[in-house]
C-alpha cells in the first residue's frame, strides 16, 4: 500500500495524543512525523487533523480514516509484539484521569506495580474531582467512583469502594474505644465528603444514623486520614485511603463489625475498539487488581 507508513504515523499521533508524544514513542523526530502527515494530507486532498496549541482534533475525514485504519494497524502491531514477546519493548504513553484521593492511593500503587512489568510505558495522570474533566474523551482510561452518568457507554465495574471507621491508637487511648455507634456521641468525629452524616450497618442488620456535629469537615479523604493520624478524632474513610496508615500502625479500625457506606467504582475506557495494546493491557491489569483493594482490611 502506497501510504502505509504515513497512515501508521497518523494513527500513532492520535493514539499517543500528539506529534511530540508519537515522536518519543517511535524515536522519530517530531518534524519528520509532522511533515509526512502533511504530505499525506496533500496527497489525499483533504486535512486529517485540526492543529492547535492546546490539542489535536480529527476532521470528519480524519475520523473516518482513523476508524478504518486503527483496527488493522493495531492487529499488526499486536501480532508483532506477540512474536517478539518482550515486555521490555512495549512502550508508549497512556493518558489517565482519576479523582484525587483514588489517584494518590490506589492508582499510584497499581501504576507502580504495572511499571515493573512494562518499564517503557509512560503515563500522564490528571488528578481531578471535576466530573466534566473526568469524562473528557482525551483520556484513555478513567477511574470513577459514584453513580455513572447515562451518557457513559464503556465502563467496567470494579466493585464497590468500602468505607470504614478509623482512629489513631493514641486518640483511642485518651478517649476510649467505642463498642457501639451510640457511644460515638462522646467522641470527636471527622466528616469527609460525600458523607456529612454516617449510616452504620451491623452484620446482623441493625442500623444507626450518626449526624452529630463534627470536630472537622473536609472534602478530601486524604485530609481526613491525616487528621485522624494527628489524633483529632474518628473518621469514616475509604479502605484504600487508610490502608497504608493501617499497615504502619498509625490508624486502627473502630467498630469493625459495622459497615460505614460504599460507593460504586468503575473503570471507563474511551474508544475501546481502537485502544492500543498497552492501554488494553493496563485496563485488564487494573480490573483484576483493583477489586482486592475493596476487600475488608
Amino acid at each position: 500500500m502506497k501510504h502505509i507508513e504515513e497512515f501508521y504515523l497518523f494513527v500513532k499521533v492520535i493514539q499517543e495524543g500528539g506529534f511530540s508524544h508519537a515522536a518519543a514513542a517511535l524515536d522519530i523526530p517530531t518534524a519528520t512525523i509532522s511533515r509526512r502527515i502533511t504530505q499525506l494530507e496533500e496527497q489525499l486532498g483533504t486535512p486529517l487533523l485540526h492543529r492547535s496549541t492546546r490539542k489535536l482534533r480529527l476532521t470528519d475525514e480524519g475520523l473516518h480514516y482513523y476508524q478504518r485504519l486503527c483496527g488493522p494497524l493495531q492487529q499488526l502491531e499486536q501480532a508483532t509484539g506477540e512474536i517478539h514477546c518482550n515486555k521490555q519493548e512495549l512502550g508508549g504513553l497512556i493518558k489517565l484521569a482519576a479523582p484525587i484521593s483514588v489517584s494518590n492511593t490506589l492508582l499510584i500503587d497499581l501504576l507502580a506495580e504495572f511499571s515493573r512489568a512494562y518499564p517503557q510505558i509512560r503515563f500522564e495522570l490528571e488528578q481531578t474531582n471535576d466530573h466534566q474533566q473526568l469524562f473528557d474523551s482525551q483520556w484513555d482510561l478513567v477511574l470513577f467512583s459514584g453513580d455513572l452518568p447515562k451518557r457513559v457507554a464503556h465502563a467496567r465495574s470494579l466493585g464497590k469502594i468500602q468505607y470504614a471507621l478509623y482512629a489513631s491508637p493514641l486518640y483511642l487511648e485518651q478517649h476510649g474505644t467505642p463498642s457501639h455507634p451510640h457511644q460515638l456521641i462522646d467522641h470527636a468525629l471527622i466528616y469527609c465528603w460525600p458523607y456529612s452524616t454516617w449510616q452504620l450497618r451491623h452484620s446482623d442488620g441493625e442500623t444507626v444514623d450518626i449526624n452529630q456535629p463534627g470536630r472537622l469537615s473536609v472534602s478530601q479523604s486524604q485530609a481526613a486520614v491525616l487528621a485522624a493520624c494527628n489524633h483529632l478524632g474518628i473518621i469514616n474513610a475509604p479502605r484504600h485511603s487508610a490502608q497504608n496508615r493501617l499497615k504502619r500502625g498509625q490508624l486502627v479500625p473502630v467498630l469493625p463489625d459495622w459497615r460505614a457506606g460504599e460507593r460504586a467504582f468503575h473503570l471507563l475506557v474511551n474508544n475501546p475498539d481502537f485502544a492500543p495494546l498497552r492501554v488494553r493491557l493496563l485496563e485488564e491489569f487494573i480490573h483484576k487488581r483493583a477489586l482486592r483493594y475493596n476487600q475488608p482490611v
